[in-house]
């Protein structure tokens, strides 16, 4: 990324839920324009990290940073990272249909 801003940034991030610590050191940046893909296994931490990003209240951050544009995302509140356009959708079609 150089010669570029950072959109976001995450900082060795750790995050645990219920006392036991399922993330350890994550770290990725992102510049803008940039497409990125989590990938990995079942299991694997991929969605606990968007779900981090976006404020889900069961996971605590134990250590590191979310940084959006220069501020911290792990200081708002959810309904604050979604008016700054940080937020899951929910997919409401159908994926399954049953026909007789």
């Amino acid at each position: 990324m150089s010669g570029q801003s950072t959109l976001l940034e995450i900082r060795d991030l750790h995050v645990g839920i219920d006392g036991n610590e399922i993330l350890r050191g994550i770290d990725l940046k992102m510049g803008p324009g940039e497409i990125h893909a989590i990938m990995g296994r079942n299991g694997s931490g991929k969605t606990t990290t968007a779900n981090v990003i976006m404020g889900h209240p069961d996971f605590d951050v134990e250590k590191g940073g979310v940084i959006l544009e220069g501020e911290s995302l792990l200081e708002l509140e959810a309904w604050e990272r979604a008016r700054k356009g940080v937020f899951l959708p929910s997919s409401t079609r159908k994926r399954f249909r049953v026909y007789k």
